[in-house]
């Protein structure tokens, strides 16, 4: 493969940054499912996850996510907090892509 062909299709540059964060979602017989993990990069669109242990999570899925940004990586990226839905894009054995949903709330960073 030529690398030289490959274009990237993100709008939005992904930073390595490893940020706490939480996924909900509703199971079918109607019980929660809430997981505490982190990201292993983020970008204004969406998020890569690792490690992420949710039961049967399948491209498409729908999940409530909250993200904190700590202050000292607020100089990387814009937002201290996103709030909101991100649908699962893709699943790599307990890793998930995640893109966040146009209803996500992004609270900036006060100067």
């Amino acid at each position: 493969m030529r690398t030289d062909s490959f274009a990237e299709k993100r709008k939005f540059k992904r930073l390595d940054l490893s940020l706490p964060m939480r996924l909900k979602r509703v199971l079918s017989d109607g019980k929660e499912e809430v997981v505490d993990t982190f990201t292993s990069n983020v970008s204004y669109t969406g998020a890569y996850v690792s490690e992420v242990n949710l039961k049967d999570v399948n491209p498409k899925d729908s999940l409530q996510v909250s993200l904190s940004v700590p202050r000292e990586d607020t100089r990387d990226f814009p937002f201290s907090r996103f709030t909101g839905k991100a649908r699962v894009i893709r699943v790599e054995k307990n890793d998930i892509a995640l893109e966040f949903n146009e209803d996500i709330s992004r609270l900036c960073v006060a100067i």
